[in-house]
């Protein structure tokens, strides 16, 4: 039972593995067939995720909405395969702790499964989203310098749209060839840049939207504006990058402190293996070395949220 609570986990997280190659190899495909494509758009490959979400019709539609919503912040370059086998490697993870570990009692190894099932797909799709803002906002600065200089030589707003959508690299130039691929099909610019935002939920991008509408109603230095915001978008990133560099210290203080224990702990296994030995053969020590692991990984995840929150 003990080497399959081990093998479970590197199962898993090679399946994880091959699974996010597969979808990487499949958009490249996607990509260069859309290049080579007359139209540029090419009908996309029937692929596990997609055959995985039209069999599961049994989940209400307020669900699967919050769900490809979720999904459509993050780029949609995870899915709910790659949420299922994150579950249940953080669950295989901490049930083989709990269990072999620490020697709990069955019901909190349970407990302990099925919480790590639960939290560790929010986790990883909240991580999944915020990489993907960070790159849309790197090259969000350059699209709105792009239309701003279309705007100022004399384009329309919708074809200084469209030179960007086709100049800016992905994420920005594929949220952008979406909202004009809607446009093709009869819906409104304004309309499809909000669907645009909503997908990506960048406040930046909104903003945008929010300025195109006005400049639609009222009229207005468009130019200015898109200047102005692409301004603050780079100052605010100099700024937290700035913080980042000014928290190193306490990120290196922090992994030091985090180091420390194993390394002291097999200096004195290899001085003193007699010593060191009963923590790992006896259930108490195994207790303790647990116990020592949930403390220091909680002290660890509150210096992240601490360092964090200092340089949002």
């Amino acid at each position: 039972m003990g080497y399959l609570l081990l093998l479970l986990p590197v199962a898993s997280g090679l399946l994880l593995w091959w699974v996010i190659r597969s979808d990487n190899r499949q958009q490249i495909v996607q990509q260069r067939l859309a290049a080579l494509s007359p139209s540029g758009i090419s009908e996309p490959a029937p692929s596990l995720e997609r055959t995985i979400q039209q069999t599961v019709a049994f989940i209400p539609k307020d669900l699967q909405a919050w769900v490809n919503a979720a999904f459509a912040a993050a780029g949609n370059r995870i899915g709910s395969l790659h949420l299922g086998i994150a579950g249940l490697l953080a669950a295989a993870i901490a049930v083989g702790f709990a269990n072999q570990v620490m020697g709990l009692n069955p019901a909190l190894v349970s407990l302990s499964g099925l919480a790590a099932m639960a939290l560790a797909p929010v986790l990883y799709l909240r991580v999944a989203q915020s990489r993907y803002r960070n790159r849309f906002l790197n090259v969000f600065p350059d699209a709105l310098d792009l239309v701003r200089r279309g705007i100022r030589a004399g384009l329309p707003v919708n074809e200084a749209l469209v030179v960007a959508a086709r100049e800016i690299a992905d994420p920005v130039g594929g949220e952008l060839r979406r909202a004009l691929d809607q446009v093709q099909l009869g819906v409104s610019m304004i309309d499809a840049l909000h669907s645009a935002a909503d997908r990506v939920r960048v406040p930046d991008f909104r903003f945008m939207v929010v300025a195109l509408a006005l400049q639609q109603k009222t009229g207005g230095s468009l130019a200015e504006t898109l200047a102005n915001l692409s301004a603050v978008i780079r100052a605010r990133k100099a700024l937290r990058l700035k913080a980042r560099s000014l928290s190193a210290e306490a990120k290196v203080s922090a992994m030091v402190l985090g180091a420390l224990p194993f390394v002291v702990g097999g200096a004195m296994f290899v001085m003193n293996r007699s010593l060191m030995q009963p923590m790992f053969v006896d259930p108490r020590g195994r207790f303790m070395i647990g116990l020592a692991f949930v403390s220091l990984m909680s002290g660890m995840t509150t210096i992240y949220v601490l360092v964090k929150r200092a340089v949002r």
